[in-house]
Formats: C-alpha cells, sequence, structure tokens
C-alpha cells in the first residue's frame, strides 16, 4: 500500500506508517470494490484446487485492506457485495443457495460479524490515525514557523550588531577627526596666541629690566609660566593628533610617542619596525591608536618595567604585537574578555577598528605578563619613493620638529 514518512526531528527518528488514503469518497468506493475483485479474481485462480471451501478467507483480506484504507462504508459496501459474489461464485456449483444448513447460515453470520469487527476496529485506528497524522502535520508546520521565526529573529539581530559595529566605527571616525580638529586649532589659534603673548611679555621684560628690575624679575616668572603652558598645550595637541602621523608616517609617529610615553612613565619601551612605505591614512591612524590604548593599560594596570613593541608586514598581512612583563590576566579575566562582558572601552575601540579593516584582535597572558595582538589583513600601500624617503629618515632619527610627550614632569627615562 502507499506509505507517507513520518518524522520525529526532535527524536532524530524516522517512523514508517501506513496511512488512510486521501481524497474524495467516490474514489474510496472505487478502490474499495477494485480490491474485493482482485480478491476474488485471485480466489477464482485456486477453484480448482479449493472447490467450495476457504472462499471467505480471500474476502476477509481485501475487507482488512478497504476497512483500512478506503473508511467505513466502503469497507461495508465491499465486504457486503463481496460475500454474494463468493457464495454465487464458490459456493452455488457445490451448494445452492436455498439448500444452505443451518451451520452454513451461522458461519455467514459469524464471518460478516468477524468483517464487521475488523471494519470497526479498522474504522477507528484510521480516525486516530488520521488524528495524528492531522496533529503531526501541524506540529511540523509550527516548527517550520518556529523555525522561520528563529532564522528571521537571527538576521535581524546579525543585522543589528552590524549596525552597531557600523556605528561605533563611524564615532570612532568622527572622534579621530574631531581630535584633528581640535589639535589644528590648539596649535594655530591658542598656540599661536600664546607665542604672541610671549613675545611681548619678553619685549616689556628688556624695557622694565633699567626701569624696574623687581617688577621685571616678576614679570620673568609670569613669561616662564606661559612658556610652560605654551609647551603643556603644545603637547597636548600633539597628542590628540601628531602632525607626524599625515606627514611622516606610522614609523616616526610610533618612534616619538614612545620617546616621550617612555620618559614619562619610566617605562624601558623597545621599538622593532619592519617594512617600508606608507600605509592607508586609516589604517595608520588605527594601528597608532591601538598601541597608545596599549601602553597607556600597561602603564595603568600591569606595574611592567619594560614594555616591547613589533609591527611587521608578513605573508599578506600587517602583525602589530604590544607585550609586557608586568601583572598578567586571569583565565577568567580572559574568559571574561573573550565574551566580550568585561571588555572597557578602551579594549572595545581597538576591537571595532580592528575589525573595520577586517582584522582580529587577540588579547594572550600566561598569569605573568600581557600581549595584545592585532593582525590585519594586508592590502594596497600606498608608497613613493619621497614617502619612503622620508620614512627611512625617522626611523634612524628622531624627529626635529614637535614637542616632546614628556612635558615638564619627565622622569628622565628614555625609550630603547
Amino acid at each position: 500500500g502507499k506509505h507517507r514518512r513520518m518524522a520525529d526531528q526532535h527524536a532524530g527518528t524516522r517512523i514508517l506508517v501506513p496511512l488512510p488514503l486521501r481524497g474524495g469518497k467516490l474514489k474510496h468506493y472505487a478502490i474499495a470494490l477494485l480490491a474485493m475483485i482482485v480478491a476474488l479474481a485471485l480466489r477464482s485462480v485456486f477453484q480448482p484446487i479449493l472447490g467450495g471451501s476457504m472462499h471467505y478467507v480471500s474476502i476477509s483480506a481485501a475487507t482488512v485492506f478497504v476497512a483500512w484504507y478506503c473508511g467505513l462504508w466502503p469497507a461495508v459496501l465491499a465486504t457486503i457485495l463481496g460475500t454474494l459474489a463468493a457464495n454465487a461464485l464458490f459456493l452455488s456449483p457445490y451448494q445452492p443457495l436455498g439448500f444452505l444448513t443451518e451451520r452454513d447460515i451461522i458461519g455467514q453470520l459469524l464471518f460478516l460479524g468477524f468483517c464487521a469487527a475488523i471494519i470497526a476496529i479498522a474504522e477507528t485506528s484510521r480516525r486516530v490515525l488520521l488524528r495524528l497524522g492531522h496533529a503531526h502535520e501541524m506540529l511540523l508546520r509550527s516548527r517550520m514557523q518556529l523555525k522561520f521565526r528563529v532564522r528571521q529573529s537571527t538576521a535581524q539581530l546579525r543585522q543589528s550588531n552590524k549596525d552597531l559595529r557600523d556605528l561605533s566605527v563611524r564615532l570612532l571616525r568622527v572622534q579621530d577627526d574631531e581630535r584633528r580638529r581640535i589639535a589644528r586649532d590648539l596649535h594655530d589659534s591658542t598656540g599661536q596666541a600664546l607665542t604672541a603673548l610671549n613675545l611681548e611679555l619678553a619685549g616689556i621684560e628688556r624695557e622694565l629690566t633699567v626701569r624696574n628690575p623687581q617688577i621685571a624679575r616678576r614679570l620673568a616668572s609670569s613669561i616662564e609660566n606661559a612658556r610652560q603652558i605654551s609647551d603643556e598645550l603644545r603637547t597636548i595637541s600633539y597628542l590628540l593628533h601628531p602632525p607626524l602621523l599625515d606627514e611622516l608616517g606610522l614609523g616616526s609617529a610610533l618612534r616619538w610617542y614612545v620617546d616621550g610615553f617612555g620618559k614619562r612613565s619610566g617605562i624601558a619601551i623597545h621599538l622593532h619596525l619592519s617594512g617600508e612605505g606608507r600605509l592607508a591614512p586609516e589604517m595608520e591612524t588605527t594601528l597608532f591608536r591601538v598601541v597608545q590604548e596599549c601602553l597607556i593599560n600597561i602603564h595603568r594596570h600591569s606595574g611592567s618595567a619594560t614594555a616591547s613593541i613589533r609591527l611587521l608586514h608578513s605573508d599578506g598581512q600587517i602583525v602589530l604585537e604590544v607585550e609586557d612583563e608586568g601583572r598578567g590576566i586571569s583565565a577568567e579575566g580572559l574568559s571574561d574578555i573573550a565574551s566580550g562582558a568585561t571588555l572597557g572601552v578602551g579594549l572595545r575601540g581597538m576591537r571595532e577598528r580592528i575589525k573595520d579593516f577586517g582584522g582580529e584582535l587577540e588579547i594572550l597572558s600566561s598569569g605573568r605578563g600581557t600581549k595584545v595582538k592585532a593582525i590585519i589583513p594586508f592590502g594596497t600601500r600606498h608608497s613613493s619613493t619621497s614617502a619612503t624617503q622620508a620614512e627611512a629618515g625617522a626611523l634612524s632619527s628622531k624627529p626635529r620638529n614637535g614637542p616632546s610627550i614628556a612635558g615638564p614632569f619627565a622622569k628622565g627615562a628614555s625609550a630603547n
């Protein structure tokens, strides 16, 4: 017969169950009569052997089939017609219907009762199975709808996360642009105004040195304070966005920053750079900010007296490693960082900056010391002869222009 596969996907198994036929009622009656005709035809094949006996066996088999697959009334009709046909075809040649004994009548009645029981059982089972099949289909439909909703929600969540990352990257870029603007304004406007003020005060000091030495000494002290303010303002301007990053490239900016940071913090910093040429401006800014954030974290949290920075170009990618020998991060802390549960603003900003270029940020620690490793796929470098020469010159010597990052509170330690 026809079978339908019923799959229980939760259990991961498939159950093969014969289900009742579906369709119009006329189809059920036609199949029932056809089944009974086939049963009688098969019985007639064995007529020479069986004679007038066992003619109800084939009808019983057909009744079971029809009752299960075709339903109640097709089974009743097929059983009645089949019984009459069997009596006429197989019993009448041996015993006319008018001469049936009481025993024959009781036997036929018992047979009809047996068929009625089969039909009743089959109809009950059939209806139960149809209801189960309908419920199973409803379950499958609900499951498919649930899967669709889950996929839809997952897609929406992914899109929301992507939008958040894009927004974060845009905010970081806006922050960099704002830093660049503030640095330029501090240098061009406020810095120039302080320089002019120093010049005017110096001129007044020269005139007062002869007329009023006491006031001249007090004015000299004010001039020194103004000079220190000007230096600090210039340092802040360069920290917000070092001009060397735009003019000479990442190597020069890192050399200048590391030298000043080492003097200010007392941390001996080893800087190793490989590769020549300029990177994309956005990528250079990203790598500079990552180094800046890492050194600040080392100074604040690790307690390390040394740090090392390596910037390598290899195998079509840029690898930046910043490592210290201070207090490491516990396994639990690394797990929280990896899951994003305890990411601070600085770490989150570094990760978003690196992801924006399709890269990865790793934080490794073995209990003592911490290594931050950033890997960015390396595309096209913006290099030229002049830029390469300028970069090489910057790496071989300290930049001539630009303030010391150490400021007036330098401890005297230098970067290695």
